[in-house]
């Protein structure tokens, strides 16, 4: 009598799979996405680090005959790059920005104030570095601003993205930008110019709404624009 089973004789006896491979690619799946935080982790401490300021020192030099000593001013809370990120900006129009020469670079400060006259924010003038004043800021600079202008360092910080943001004890709403001996120039990208086009366009609906003086929402700019904004290479 013929077995019981599958046709043409005996069925075929269990294979058990090997796990090694599966294993393979799964270690190699960790090690790589391992790497990649870590190439993150390296550019975000990268970034920080070439964005750091030296702290003022001491003036070193007497004032000139017949000048009055001027009282160095204190420097104020240096805080990380990400500090302001979820502080929404405000127009440029809004922003009033004293340029400080912090680098000693004749005439430097003069025609980055008259730039960012041009891009539309509001003038505040051109001088001398009362924190660093012996000319000596090695970065590429720093937004100084207290309670009152979070939002308006916020707007300057998506043109100047590699300046440190520094909060001091001032209570208008003022910011002051101050040039470091890295400062190259005004780093405007595509998406900044968007954000601030953006910023600039709501005006009228705010102004129709009450004006500047009254609590008016502003427009609500898209997070992804915002981080474009500040990805430079500093």
């Amino acid at each position: 009598m013929a077995a019981v089973g599958a046709r043409g004789g005996r069925r075929a006896g269990y294979r058990r799979r090997r796990p090694l491979p599966a294993l393979l690619v799964l270690a190699c799946l960790v090690v790589a996405a391992g790497f990649l935080w870590t190439r993150v982790f390296d550019s975000v401490q990268d970034i920080e680090a070439a964005t750091t300021c030296n702290p003022p020192a001491p003036p070193t030099a007497a004032p000139a005959a017949g000048a009055e000593l001027t009282e160095q001013v204190p420097l104020g809370e240096m805080l990380a790059r990400d500090a302001l990120d979820s502080t929404g900006p405000i127009p440029p129009q809004d922003v009033q920005v004293r340029v400080l020469n912090g680098n000693g670079e004749s005439r430097q400060a003069t025609l980055v104030s008259d730039e960012l006259s041009s891009l539309g924010f509001a003038e505040g003038g051109a001088d001398n570095d009362p924190v660093y004043v012996n000319y000596d800021l090695k970065c590429h600079g720093q937004i100084r601003f207290g309670g009152a202008g979070v939002s308006a360092a916020r707007t300057l910080s998506l043109i100047a993205p590699c300046a440190q943001l520094v909060r001091d004890e001032r209570s208008d709403a003022t910011v002051d930008f101050a040039l470091g001996s890295k400062f190259d120039d005004i780093k405007t990208t595509s998406a900044a110019k968007q954000v601030l086009q953006e910023l600039e366009n709501w005006v009228p609906q705010r102004d129709q709404q009450g004006g500047a003086n009254q609590e008016v929402t502003p427009p609500k700019i898209d997070e992804e624009l915002l981080t474009k904004a500040r990805d430079v290479h500093c």
